[in-house]
């Protein structure tokens, strides 16, 4: 299995935070990037092959990643156009490495083992991880699901009609890998395509007719950072878990 993480973008909400760092290798309390959160998560599940969206401040994550070497295989893919396209452009930019099973994760996501856990032992084609809460908001990258099946995915799906938010970590086995790098390929040839959040290519394959299921985790269990209350909220529940010593722990060995 091999996770492909996305972290190409700026992330100017939290500036002046990544006005010089990249958004995953923001602090999330007591010396831990969310990178390392994430790699630990993905270690638990003993899932080593890891491929890395890189862009802004690209450097800064390659040598980061140095460290991890002895205990991951990671490699890097570079988006020249970070600045200028949303990130369908940049999941593009790794489809050579969607040849087998893959997950993608968002480079904003931090999420436990048990995220990871629940979504191998889908067996579909295409999983989603989702949670479900009372009540969504406009920046919620929600969903609509039925009978087991995502029927829409979107932020701009009314409130009301919502009943799922995407994780942002999906799962892509069996014929999914060739699905999903087909429906990329056709939609990166349209210049509307170039500033569009990859779930759009997720919405597309829905829409041709293949089935999208998902799996759901407790919304405690993860957590994405997008603006400076969501760093504070992270960075207490670092706090009050032995998350951090168990990972450090782990790396110096």
């Amino acid at each position: 299995m091999r996770a492909i993480i996305i972290a190409a973008g700026k992330g100017t909400r939290l500036w002046p935070l990544t006005k010089n760092t990249p958004k995953s290798l923001l602090d999330v309390g007591q010396g831990l990037t969310l990178l390392e959160a994430q790699l630990h998560s993905l270690r638990e599940n003993n899932i080593r092959d890891i491929v890395i969206i890189v862009g802004y401040r690209a450097e800064q994550i390659e040598a980061k990643v140095h460290e991890y070497q002895k205990d991951f295989n990671i490699q890097t893919v570079y988006n020249p156009f970070y600045d200028c396209s949303n990130n369908l452009l940049s999941v593009w930019m790794a489809r050579h490495f969607m040849t087998d099973e893959f997950i993608t994760i968002n480079g904003d996501d931090m999420f436990t083992p048990d995220v990871i856990r629940g979504l191998l032992k889908s067996e579909h084609n295409i999983t989603m991880v989702v949670d479900e809460k009372e009540q969504y908001d406009d920046d919620d990258m929600k969903i609509v699901h039925e009978n087991g099946m995502v029927k829409r995915v979107s932020k701009k799906i009314p409130l009301e009609q919502a009943n799922g938010e995407s994780v942002g970590i999906i799962k892509f086995s069996g014929h999914g890998p060739k699905i999903y790098v087909n429906i990329l390929e056709e939609m990166v040839r349209l210049s509307s395509n170039r500033d569009v959040f990859y779930l759009k290519a997720i919405q597309e394959i829905i829409n041709k007719g293949y089935p999208v299921h998902y799996t759901t985790c407790n919304p405690n269990d993860w957590g994405e950072i997008d603006f400076h209350p969501d760093l504070m909220m992270i960075r207490e529940y670092v706090s009050q878990n032995k998350l951090v010593e168990e990972i450090i722990t782990k790396h110096e060995k």
